[in-house]
């Protein structure tokens, strides 16, 4: 657990950096976007080929199976908390649906993959590919239909936007891992180059991120904070603790907790504000569960088989 604390405290001084380079001026907030652009079509997916390319751990079609029917139980019991918890603490019905896309889309990919790789090394990104996966389809399927609801209009689902970076190099991977196929070195050390900054880059947006939120708006409403600590602290150390029963695979249990753990995402924001959706919840949510993680990871980590 102290290794992880350390781990996480290295992650808010990047984000620190982020903030800092923004409030220097070396940055804008437009910068920002561009460089979030680079990271998720460019960074993040070759990061993924490049440690499937590293990584010797072998994934059978059996253990690919059995993380696909875990991810899809953990997404189910997302959709239970999304529903259950906001009207247990009292939430207006208006807000409910942003409080299911928080339940529903952590940040899997953009802060999931390299906190991964830094807590529990390559051999979890197997795992962690599957877990991405699946918010893919559930992300361009039902998290539409909750956003054209929340909205009253409808919102048609193009599967053909689950073709993306992100999902082509999660196959990618995937047929690494199950194929074990290699490529030439002078190919492996250029995508390895290109992966080593994508944590940097990442906590560097974020830090950006945190820098231009007006704090005082989001942090206003303490209800936020209920359901952070039931989503990113609660549900996972359960899940621990069911998982280690069921499960004979430490690192499968390990990365699949470690990634719902993860703090909200940002894509939902971006989805939401596309239809006209109010988005001042969801930006609330994704910033409070993303500082509150640097504390909740290492405390999860503890049920870590």
């Amino acid at each position: 657990m102290l290794l992880i604390f350390s781990k996480m405290l290295t992650i808010a001084l990047l984000l620190a950096i982020g903030v800092l380079v923004y409030r220097l001026g070396i940055v804008s907030h437009a910068g920002s976007r561009e460089l979030s652009a680079l990271i998720v079509k460019v960074c993040c997916p070759i990061m993924i080929i490049s440690n499937a390319l590293s990584d010797e751990s072998i994934l059978t079609v059996g253990t690919l199976g059995t993380a696909l029917a875990v991810c899809l139980f953990i997404y189910l019991a997302f959709i239970g908390l999304g529903y259950l918890v906001p009207r247990v603490i009292g939430v207006a019905e208006k807000e409910r649906p942003s409080y299911l896309m928080l339940s529903l889309f952590g940040n899997a990919g953009f802060i999931g993959i390299p906190v991964s790789l830094s807590v529990l090394g390559p051999a979890s990104m197997p795992y962690v590919i599957v877990f991405n996966v699946m918010y893919n389809i559930f992300f361009y399927t039902y998290g539409h239909q909750v956003i054209s609801k929340a909205v009253e209009q409808p919102i048609p689902i193009k599967l053909s936007s689950m073709v993306n970076a992100g999902t082509v190099s999660c196959f990618i991977a995937l047929a690494i891992y199950l194929f074990r196929i290699s490529v030439p070195e002078v190919l492996g050390q250029t995508l390895s180059y290109v992966s080593g900054s994508t944590t940097f880059l990442s906590m560097l947006v974020l830090g950006i991120t945190l820098a231009t939120t007006p704090m005082k708006t989001v942090l206003a409403d303490p209800r936020i904070y209920v359901f952070d600590v039931v989503r990113i602290l609660i549900f996972p150390i359960l899940l621990a603790l069911v998982l280690r029963i069921f499960l004979p695979d430490p690192m499968m249990v390990s990365a699949l907790v470690l990634m719902a753990a993860m703090p909200a995402g940002n894509l939902a924001v971006m989805l939401a504000s596309q239809y006209g959706m109010n988005t001042d919840t969801l930006t609330s949510g994704i910033i409070t569960s993303t500082l509150l993680c640097l504390l909740t990871i290492p405390a999860v980590s503890f049920f870590f088989p």
